[in-house]
């Protein structure tokens, strides 16, 4: 059964004028709930359903360098003295339903009992301790969320796709979980390109903001004698900084699994021809797009002759690409 958290009523008026000063959370007199205990409430949700699901691999033993490495990339310091913010990484924003009712519990334990839901498909807490930080880690490890790289290359977002929306092409979140595990094996990647980000959508409703992405997938699909073939646009340079939006510039179409070497090229040509100092937001945004069209040069031919049974599969399928348009709204 659900349990809900009672929380104060707080009046939801703003006024720009005369903006409320945010008072420190009273001291949290919730018992925090045992490691193993945690653990054991994490594993006891049976997930089942079609498409990609929550993999959940909770431990309750976490190295001092698992720690750090998790630190440097989820946790940010409060514009409070001796509070910080503590960013939960989702992959695909997937989280199950134990999980969902353990991190609430967790904030009233740890933090302001608000539990705060960001674009990027992550979970956010505020005021947590600084003190209280590596506690709250192990209990998120013994959930099995103590995953790093929040708002890096390897945070990669995706919209619902194919798996479930009736307007998508391409089951984006299999992209999604192919290009985060490539770069989850890649750390070298993604501390070459801080402050760079991927979004995937699966159709041009751009549901997943592929658009305004550094680097960004759009689902398509193109027939190879005759055969649908699942394909993605790739864009670059798009993002929002300095209160403009840019949209990404066209590069290139490529089947869907050759995206990841699409990828590697492409940090490859950033490493090759950055300017000193220049980090990669600002390269792909003013990069020729001639050049980005020849760094991925090749990896859009594909014909009968060529093809892999595996082309016209889309990714997370098991079955022969055959993309579906139903009429009704997105699935976000």
């Amino acid at each position: 059964m659900f349990r809900s958290l009672p929380l104060a009523p707080r009046s939801r008026r703003f006024d720009a004028q005369n903006p409320p000063v945010e008072e420190l959370p009273a001291p949290s007199q919730r018992k925090r709930p045992l490691l193993t205990e945690l653990l054991a409430r994490a594993t006891s949700t049976q997930v089942t359903g079609p498409g990609i699901v929550p993999e959940v691999s909770p431990r309750v033993n976490a190295s001092p360098e698992e720690f750090r490495a998790w630190a440097r990339t989820n946790v940010r310091a409060q514009k409070q003295d001796g509070w910080s913010i503590v960013t939960v990484t989702t992959v695909l924003g997937d989280l199950t339903s134990a999980q969902l009712r353990l991190i609430g519990e967790l904030a009233a334990s740890f933090s302001d009992g608000q539990v705060r839901v960001t674009m990027d498909q992550n979970v956010v807490l505020r005021w947590v301790r600084n003190e209280d930080v590596e506690a709250l880690y192990k209990s998120l490890h013994a959930l099995g969320l103590s995953r790093n790289g929040a708002n890096t290359l390897a945070d990669v977002v995706s919209c619902p796709g194919a798996e479930s929306c009736k307007l998508a092409v391409t089951q984006s979140r299999g992209l999604g979980r192919l290009l985060g595990d490539h770069l989850q094996s890649r750390p070298d990647l993604v501390a070459a390109t801080p402050g760079l980000d991927i979004k995937i959508s699966g159709c041009p409703n751009g549901c997943g903001q592929h658009h305004i992405a550094g680097i960004g997938f759009q689902g398509s699909l193109r027939k190879v004698g005759g055969q649908p073939a699942p394909h993605y646009f790739v864009l670059v340079g798009g993002g929002v900084a300095d209160g403009i939006t840019t949209f990404g510039r066209h590069a290139a179409t490529l089947p869907a699994r050759r995206c990841d070497e699409a990828l590697d090229r492409l940090i490859g040509l950033y490493q090759a021809q950055r300017s000193e100092g220049e980090n990669a937001v600002t390269f792909f945004r003013r990069v020729d797009l001639a050049t980005v069209k020849a760094t991925l040069a090749g990896l859009d031919k594909i014909d009968p002759a060529t093809a892999t049974t595996e082309d016209f599969i889309d990714l997370a399928e098991d079955h022969a690409f055959q993309p579906v348009v139903s009429e009704g709204e997105c699935a976000v």
